[in-house]
């Protein structure tokens, strides 16, 4: 109690001194509530014959039990779309973790400082383009008209015939992976780049002295510095193991290859947005996001055995 009492008195201290900070905190954290946690209680009409006409808000529909979920793990679409979900999100996982992580270490060798500051500011843009505007450039890039510089290069190499890349549905994740790279490498070096920068010069120093190099400044300074950063981010990453990106995918989808390329969260808009059938949708999301955080609940547990690091 004594323990309680002291941590309580702590925190109203510093309530009372830092009030500012927590009053620039309260807007996210009412966005937090709005958008993040209240929506979880919709998850309810994935346990009803859900009619939005039924009462207030639908609310009075006839409860369906577990029928909605015995009813999607018999669609014939079901487990084709949990391992092309799976298998994408592996791929962008294993693709699109290391480049941030490599491209931070690559920027924070640059020594000049102007140099230095408009490659990253070139690397961050991409961030805040829109995915339809990188899917416009995908297919510009990957068209079979006189545009398409990847055809272009391949006559200049002396093919023939012009590909039709985004045709086959097997192409679609190395789009995605590629795609990914381009617009948010340079946004997750941030993270990495402020805990490089926090990383004590005195041990780079004292590396130095001993005759390290720039590998081993890495491997015994730099790496096991920013070692809890990169487990958190991995913990986050694998979180989203059994998730897609919804605007990404559903940008880059085209009518030839929508079938085969559909996701869990792209099939979760056509069925509830597009088909009205909101508890069929709601039992796939929630079965989606009770996997995505037992994944990222094993993992973290994983972590904290391996590295002693963690979210918690």
């Amino acid at each position: 109690m004594q323990a309680g009492a002291l941590n309580k008195r702590r925190f109203s201290s510093v309530l009372s001194t830092e009030w500012p900070l927590y009053l620039f905190l309260a807007p996210a954290v009412v966005v937090t509530i709005l958008f993040a946690y209240l929506p979880m209680f919709s998850n309810i009409i994935a346990f009803m014959d859900y009619n939005i006409m039924a009462g207030w808000m639908g609310l009075a529909s006839p409860w369906a039990g577990f029928k909605n979920f015995t009813k999607m793990f018999h669609d014939e679409q079901f487990w084709p779309l949990v391992w092309r979900t799976f298998y994408y999100s592996v791929v962008r996982l294993v693709t699109g973790q290391p480049a941030p992580f490599i491209l931070a270490l690559l920027i924070n060798e640059v020594r000049n400082r102007l140099f230095k500051r408009t490659v990253q500011t070139i690397f961050y843009l991409p961030h805040f383009v829109s995915w339809v505007t990188i899917a416009s450039l995908a297919y510009w890039f990957l068209t079979t008209d006189t545009s398409g510089v990847l055809n272009n290069v391949r006559q200049v190499l002396g093919a023939q015939n012009r590909i039709i890349y985004m045709k086959f549905p097997s192409n679609f994740p190395w789009v995605l992976a590629i795609t990914g790279i381009i617009k948010e490498a340079g946004w997750g070096t941030i993270i990495y780049l402020a805990a490089i920068s926090g990383v004590d010069a005195q041990l780079y120093e004292a590396a130095k002295i001993d005759g390290a190099g720039r590998w081993k400044q890495f491997v015994h300074v730099t790496f096991p510095s920013i070692l809890p950063t990169t487990v958190i981010l991995l913990i986050f990453s694998f979180g989203g193991l059994f998730a897609s990106n919804f605007d990404q995918i559903y940008n880059l989808q085209n009518p030839m290859i929508k079938y085969d390329t559909n996701t869990i969260n792209v099939y979760v808009y056509y069925t509830g947005v597009q088909s009205g059938k909101y508890s069929a949708a709601a039992a796939l999301g929630l079965f989606q996001g009770v996997i995505n955080a037992t994944i990222m609940l094993g993992v973290n547990w994983f972590a904290k055995k391996v590295s002693g690091h963690g979210f918690f």
